[in-house]
């Protein structure tokens, strides 16, 4: 079960959305569902939103340090009031509609887990082992860091140090 839980964060990672899994179907959320676009859109819009809304109470406020001649109840009453309904009506219209609004719009993919497990085991073969999935790559400095005028017995030191370490380079048979 540990890898099905591995896949589920693979899965999850891509940006696909796992609705659960059973013993033998994956359920995800069909990734080409345009609903979802919009629901980040309206998440990013009300963030700026609540920044409006927080700079025309900043605003307000000046206004009112400033000597305005306006009701300062009534204009914080009026936008709470439209700022309040504007927020709820995310969490009102789920529970009217029962459950997720713009996930209801959307349709489930059932993907077979034998399929998954045979996708997986065709990579692993092609791959070989776990240790070749990525590169390794040592970068190590050999020299001694050199200021000013260089001494010619650390120069000489580096210069056989150098030239007895043994550098081999294996060609990439990609």
């Amino acid at each position: 079960m540990n890898n099905i839980e591995h896949i589920r964060k693979l899965l999850e990672s891509a940006g696909l959305r796992v609705l659960g899994i059973d013993d033998t179907f994956f359920y995800l959320e069909d990734p080409s569902c345009v609903l979802r676009s919009f629901q980040t859109f309206l998440e990013y819009a009300w963030a700026v939103l609540a920044l409006f809304t927080g700079g025309l109470i900043i605003g307000w406020g000046v206004s009112m340090i400033r000597g305005a001649k306006n009701d300062i109840k009534q204009n914080f009453r009026n936008l709470i009031l439209i700022f309040g309904i504007l927020s709820a009506a995310g969490p009102i219209l789920n529970v009217i509609y029962g459950g997720d609004l713009f996930g209801a719009g959307c349709q489930v993919i059932q993907v077979p887990l034998a399929d998954v497990n045979e996708v997986l085991a065709a990579r692993a073969a092609s791959v070989g082992s776990s240790a070749e999935l990525y590169e390794d790559i040592d970068i190590y400095d050999t020299g001694p860091v050199l200021v000013g005028e260089p001494d010619s017995s650390a120069a000489n030191a580096a210069i056989e140090y150098l030239d007895s370490v043994d550098i081999q380079i294996e060609p990439d048979n990609n």
